[in-house]
């Protein structure tokens, strides 16, 4: 058996830069957050609530920008402040729609397949 040893950057669909990881830490939305252990169970407690799990958050200018859980329901607050810092809209998507065969799709495909859209003020 052969053994492979692993060492440096592990290559992503996307990178971002450090002040928009910032950005979203600051109001508690960190890269790769997890808002759930149990799917079905977080959905039974939210039933009215739009939820993206593995979400993305791409942009018209940046692309994707971000990746994780998201109930956007109870996140839209934060979203809104990051939105608005950035200048930009977010579009909200589910995983599959900005990973592996969509993750070089680009804006136009994005936005048509956002479940929400939060809008900064301009």
């Amino acid at each position: 058996m052969e053994i492979f040893h692993l060492s440096g950057h592990m290559p992503s669909e996307f990178s971002t830069e450090k002040d928009i990881i910032d950005l979203f830490n600051k109001h508690n939305l960190m890269p790769g957050r997890m808002i759930s252990g149990s799917k079905s169970t977080y959905r039974d407690q939210y039933p009215n609530n739009t939820i993206a799990f593995n979400g993305n958050i791409v942009t018209k200018k940046r692309g994707k920008i971000w990746y994780g859980d998201l109930d956007v329901t109870l996140d839209f607050d934060n979203l809104k402040s990051v939105a608005d810092e950035l200048g930009e809209d977010l579009y909200i998507l589910h995983e599959m729609d900005a990973r592996f065969e969509n993750e070089n799709a680009g804006f136009k495909y994005w936005k048509s397949k956002a479940i929400a859209t939060i809008i900064c003020k301009k």
